[in-house]
């Protein structure tokens, strides 16, 4: 089964998730890539604009990750050209029960979101050793 990467334009969150973002204004779906490990799971997610302190990340009840970033940047007005889109951001993922949400470790760094969410220990590989 071939594995088909894409690059999209910027989607705009629809009604529901823009409401659990509880602020005014656009919100954004951002771009993100996703890496699966025996140990673990690496979401790396695209957050321009968006500081340290603007990030949060949480697991509900649904056992969904959430993550929510708040821009601090205005859109400046006239626009002559405009490529970018300014606006916050939500994204949500539903995570199996292989995954510790008890040992999520995140880091932001130039716009990039690393997001790691290990496998539980008797969730990954096990190397069986055969006797003689």
């Amino acid at each position: 089964m071939a594995t088909e990467l894409e690059k999209r334009e910027k989607q705009e969150v629809g009604t529901t998730a823009a409401e659990q973002l509880k602020h005014s204004g656009p919100a954004y779906s951002p771009d993100v890539d996703i890496y699966v490990s025996d140990d673990a799971a690496l979401f790396i997610v695209e957050l321009p604009g968006v500081n340290k302190g603007d990030v949060t990340i949480e697991v509900d009840e649904t056992q969904s990750l959430i993550i929510r970033g708040k821009t601090g940047v205005k859109e400046p007005e006239n626009a002559v050209l405009r490529q970018y889109r300014m606006g916050d951001y939500y994204r949500a993922f539903q995570l199996s029960d292989e995954y510790d949400k008890e040992k999520i470790a995140a880091k932001l760094e130039n716009g990039l979101l690393e997001v790691t969410i290990p496998k539980k220990e008797e969730a990954k590989p096990k190397r069986i050793e055969i006797k003689a």
